[in-house]
């Protein structure tokens, strides 16, 4: 029987959008359910810096082997670049910058920049920055090559959102979100952040695809759909914000963000680091049923809930069971805070779960 990303493939076929190939790599090594790890996790939060001129942090990469970072901002024209020390040592401008009034964009004509994500495309290194898709605006990208001076190129991605919300089955501006992005050796991983009611979502294509789609304008890449039960806080969904991929797994930050849609800011009540084991996407396959998945609230050293929106990460592993994650935080209202956090992760028996 066909399964289900297949039937929506094929309803974005028939708009001559793509088309549907079954998940032969993930079914030939498909872990049983039972055998999947459980994992509690805790995340408390080591050291943090505010920056005063780098407005709303949305998306951070590393340059290199953890050799200084790469920031981008939501509302800023510039791609900001940080030393070891978190210190901004240099400012690249995207785009004209002659709409950057009183510090931030007018979030009408902003691109909403969300996601960024290094990889390697033939003898160059790139950085590749997206809009969120959640207006017209917000439909552009933008490929840095690291290799040739920092040189950037603007991407109109009109037609590759239209094909997400196609698989989506939405149509209306304002409900695609994209807001986390990860581009590992064989796949990439794009999250779709849910508002309200709306489920989170996780988008899979082939890198060579996707690359070969950004960079030589070839065809669509085919995607597989998958759907995830983040925590409630309080009353708060939280939805994705970030995402990171290492080994069998794709870290994320997620947010609850108490707003009604993907353009309106809301208050913010807690953030989340989670994991999502790769080899469960064939469990999480069903819009009814989305999978659910470990994530801990942020807390500062004192127990408290840190309250800031975290918007983006990078993951360096300390040992097996612990991670130092460094996450950008963005207030809504222009100020931005990195902060680097503990991450705990320990593997536990379904019976103790």
């Amino acid at each position: 029987m066909m399964n289900y990303n297949c039937l929506i493939m094929l309803f974005a076929a028939a708009l001559a959008l793509s088309a549907c190939k079954p998940e032969e790599t993930i079914s030939r090594s498909l872990v049983p359910k039972e055998e999947l790890p459980k994992y509690e996790l805790e995340a408390v939060v080591q050291e943090s810096k505010l920056y005063e001129g780098l407005p709303s942090a949305s998306g951070i990469e590393a340059n290199g082997n953890m050799e200084g970072y790469f920031v981008v901002g939501d509302d800023s024209p510039y791609l900001y670049q940080l030393d070891e020390e978190f210190n901004v040592i240099n400012e690249l401008p995207l785009f004209d910058t002659s709409g950057f009034i009183n510090g931030r964009i007018p979030k009408a004509a902003k691109p909403d920049l969300e996601s960024m994500a290094r990889f390697r495309y033939g003898r160059d290194e790139y950085l590749l920055l997206l809009g969120s898709g959640s207006s017209p605006a917000r439909n552009r990208a933008f490929l840095v090559n690291l290799s040739e001076e920092m040189a950037v190129k603007e991407v109109d991605l009109s037609r590759f959102y239209l094909f997400l919300r196609k698989i989506l089955q939405i149509e209306e501006e304002g409900v695609l979100n994209l807001e986390g992005l990860a581009i590992g050796e064989t796949y990439t991983y794009l999250m779709q952040r849910g508002v309200g009611a709306d489920t989170n979502a996780l988008f899979r294509f082939e890198t060579d695809d996707f690359v070969g789609y950004l960079i030589n304008d070839a065809e669509l890449p085919i995607a597989a759909l998958y759907y995830f039960e983040l925590p409630l806080s309080g009353q708060v969904q939280a939805g994705f914000s970030g995402a990171y991929v290492s080994e069998e797994k794709l870290f994320f930050t997620a947010s609850a963000e108490d707003t009604a849609n993907a353009i309106e800011d809301g208050e913010v009540v807690g953030s989340y680091l989670g994991v999502i084991d790769l080899r469960s996407l064939p469990y999480a396959t069903s819009p009814a049923k989305p999978l659910p998945i470990a994530a801990s609230l942020i807390r500062n050293q004192d127990g408290t809930v840190y309250k800031g929106k975290a918007e983006s990460l990078v993951v360096e592993k300390l040992d097996d069971k612990a991670y130092k994650v460094i996450v950008v935080s963005d207030d809504d209202l222009g100020g931005s805070e990195l902060l680097e956090v503990l991450l705990r992760l320990e593997e536990v028996e379904p019976d103790e779960v």
